[in-house]
């Protein structure tokens, strides 16, 4: 059921997104044949006046087919003066553009309910969701699941206090009383440094409880989901960037499979960490989209700008060209991110932390 409501939230987002370029090349009057959600074969489909609506069945993007997108195509005469080339550049950088801006808006909507229908507040509580790898508690034989009682004998019920002991010891050897299914038992574990701080680290995560939510006012609530567009988006940069240059970056990237899996989790934390995550998802969509690199949007807002610098008409050579490269180039990125999540699904899986 989550994996279902996390593909319609996907599907929202890519209805949202056609929506922008379809309802501007209306706007302009020209004229749209096909809005597709998903791409065609159609296994709905519904003529409404010139436009046909339908529902691929190839679920992974959407269609909207404005007419004179190439200016190779047969179109009858009466609909060429309505055709996408034979418009004013600055209309078709609209048109073009106007997919991520929706996505944009919508990730600023999203943010603002977020923040105005209740931030989560978790509080840590003394169970290990997670033993990282290599670590002193995985040699130890610490385990998911198990709950931490005490430290060298200093027990707690709080996971700050429990945490606070585990840094005072860097380079320790600790004793640890933990509870696993209902019985205790002792292990020696050594405590690692934090190269950045210098305190003891001994490599779990503690799991969380919701305790409540914290609504924002209205402006607020405005003025936070704002900055969360201006924060995010140069952190979407700053990852695109690291894409070429990092081997770890490429590692922590997903493919669709992954962005379902995600997602889905997310729903468990409330519907207003869904949102959150669905907004953050929506922006980045805008941001690729707008990349200048054909197929993508901002491949052709680049090659509009182009036409209209030198005053006519790119070669369809050079475009189908460029288009091959742009192709190749996401058809790796698109390889790494589904090898990456195979490997989570027959790893640890995807566990995220609220």
């Amino acid at each position: 059921m989550l994996i279902a409501i996390a593909i319609l939230g996907i599907g929202l987002l890519i209805l949202i997104h056609e929506f922008g370029h379809f309802i501007t090349a209306k706007a302009f009057g020209m004229r749209a044949e096909k809005f597709y959600i998903g791409f065609p074969p159609a296994a709905v489909k519904k003529q409404v006046g010139e436009t046909e609506y339908g529902i691929g069945f190839i679920p992974l993007g959407g269609y909207v087919k404005i007419s004179g997108m190439t200016r190779e195509e047969d179109l009858p005469e009466d609909v060429v003066p309505r055709a996408y080339y034979s418009k004013p550049v600055w209309q078709r950088i609209i048109v073009i553009s106007a997919g991520a801006a929706m996505n944009l808006l919508l990730a600023a909507v999203l943010f603002f309910a977020f923040y105005w229908h209740g931030v989560p507040e978790y509080q840590p509580t003394t169970s290990i969701s997670q033993v990282q790898a290599d670590s002193g508690a995985q040699q130890a034989g610490v385990q998911a699941g198990d709950k931490l009682l005490a430290i060298n004998g200093v027990s707690s019920d709080d996971a700050k206090a429990l945490r606070n002991e585990l840094r005072s010891h860097p380079g320790q050897t600790v004793t640890l009383l933990i509870e696993r299914d209902g019985q205790q038992m002792t292990l020696q574990a050594n405590v690692g440094v934090n190269e950045s701080t210098g305190e003891g680290l001994l490599g779990v995560l503690f799991d969380a409880q919701l305790v409540g939510n914290h609504s924002l006012p209205v402006t607020e609530a405005a003025v936070d989901a704002l900055s969360d567009v201006k924060f995010i988006t140069g952190e979407v940069f700053i990852a695109i960037k690291n894409l070429f240059i990092s081997q770890q970056s490429r590692q922590e990237l997903s493919s669709p499979i992954g962005i379902v899996a995600i997602s889905s989790q997310t729903i468990d934390l409330g519907w207003g960490v869904y949102l959150r995550v669905l907004g953050f998802i929506s922006l980045q969509l805008a941001i690729f989209n707008l990349l200048p690199l054909l197929p993508l949007d901002g491949g052709h807002v680049l090659f509009n700008i182009i036409e209209k610098i030198k005053g006519s008409p790119i070669k369809r050579e050079v475009f189908e060209r460029v288009s091959v490269v742009g192709l190749m180039l996401f058809g790796m990125l698109f390889l790494f991110g589904l090898v990456n999540d195979i490997q989570r699904l027959l790893g640890p899986g995807f566990q995220i932390q609220p």
